[in-house]
Parts: C-alpha cells; sequence; structure tokens
C-alpha cells in the first residue's frame, strides 16, 4: 500500500482572516512517495445549523501536472460574501483546502471572510461566550 501524500498550506504571513473580496496568498506543499495525479486548492464555506449543513465550493484551483515532492505560491481573490458570521441557530465558515486525487487526500485551514477581518456576531449580548 502507498503511503498518503504529506499536505501542508502555509498562509502569508499566517493571515486567516479578510476583508470580502481580498487577496489570499500563500504556498501549498505536499511530500509523497510518487507524484499525485493531480491537486487542487478548493475555497469552500458551510452555513452549519441545528438542521444540518449546506456547504457550496466557491473556487477551484487546479495544481497540474504535480511532482511528487514539490512547494506551489498560489494566490486567490476571495468572494465578496458570503460574510462568516455566528448566529444563535446558524453560522458561516470558510475554508481553504488542499486535495490530492485520486483518494481526496486532504487538509485545511479555517478562513475568516468579513468586515473588518472578524466574524460578525449575530448572537443576542446574553448568550455570547
Amino acid at each position: 500500500m502507498i503511503a498518503p501524500p504529506k499536505l501542508t498550506l502555509e498562509l502569508e504571513h499566517g493571515r486567516t482572516a479578510f476583508e470580502p473580496g481580498g487577496r489570499l496568498a500563500g504556498v501549498a506543499a505536499w511530500s509523497a512517495p510518487a507524484a499525485p495525479r493531480g491537486l487542487e486548492l478548493r475555497l469552500s464555506w458551510a452555513l452549519q445549523g441545528r438542521g444540518g449543513r449546506d456547504w457550496k465550493i466557491a473556487e477551484t484551483l487546479a495544481l497540474p501536472e504535480p511532482q511528487a515532492v514539490e512547494r506551489r505560491p498560489f494566490l486567490l481573490t476571495l468572494p465578496c460574501e458570503p460574510y462568516s458570521f455566528e448566529g444563535t441557530l446558524l453560522r458561516l465558515t470558510w475554508t481553504l483546502q488542499l486535495v490530492a486525487l485520486p483518494g481526496e487526500e486532504k487538509t485545511s485551514v479555517g478562513l475568516v471572510v468579513a468586515p473588518g477581518n472578524q466574524v460578525i456576531d449575530l448572537r443576542p449580548t446574553a448568550t455570547r461566550l
């Protein structure tokens, strides 16, 4: 059995919070015994609540012709919406994933995309932690 690739995401200056429409820069890195068939960066958001989870990929960036060991810089322009928020019943979160194909091995980094680089808190004051 071939070992899965080791995947890492390094974001520029370690930043994980961004303004809508901002630029997200970083380096995708991997190490595998053999070159993966393909790699993708996937920017997605998830709406989570008591009723379940809704998930959408906002952008996919293919990393063509990967070598077995490599580091690739990337630059994405973030969407202008939806904003990251935390409510009483719902919350919306953003994630950047590096995914190796086939097999869907992945690593991810949680992101905030909202004005002021902060999650919008919609909870009533009495229920905030």
